[in-house]
């Protein structure tokens, strides 16, 4: 199977410093849930993601606390798409896409990250769709360290 799956979440973070996980405060979540019973734990989301069967998924979160989702989420945004300059298009997405992929990235660490103003798109999510509307450029290839030097800024 060479399904791909991509995965969008903007609202709200809370992080349990006791518990040691985040949760995304959904728009049904109860405000102030001292006990996250009305939260959607980290560690679910994750564990839903791990058995998908879709080969390739790319989980993007705009919530605070989002960087306690994965801690290689600070390591990536490398640009290792420079080895495959030189060849062409159809077999750089081939190499692309061989193998089993789960990536993440959020607008932040472990610390809260800017809503932006009231009506429109946070920062990250701004950059975000500014990339997405690009096409991947000349080639036609989006990838999630573009889209990375993209959002970087935000």
């Amino acid at each position: 199977m060479d399904d791909q799956l991509f995965i969008f979440i903007a609202g709200h973070g809370q992080f349990d410093d006791i518990g040691k996980d985040c949760y995304i405060v959904a728009k049904d979540s109860k405000l102030n849930d001292d006990t996250y019973d009305t939260y959607v734990p980290f560690s679910v989301l994750r564990t839903t993601i791990d058995n998908n069967p879709s080969k390739h998924i790319f989980l993007t979160m705009d919530v605070c606390f989002g960087g306690t989702f994965d801690q290689a989420i600070a390591k990536r945004g490398d640009d290792r798409d420079q080895m495959y300059s030189d060849i062409p298009q159809a077999e750089y997405i081939s190499k692309k896409l061989k193998f089993k992929t789960r990536m993440y990235m959020t607008s932040g660490g472990k610390q809260y990250v800017p809503d932006g103003r009231p009506g429109k798109h946070s920062p990250f999510a701004s950059k975000f769709l500014e990339a997405l509307r690009g096409y991947g450029g000349a080639y036609r290839v989006l990838t999630a360290s573009k889209i990375w030097l993209s959002v970087e800024t935000a």
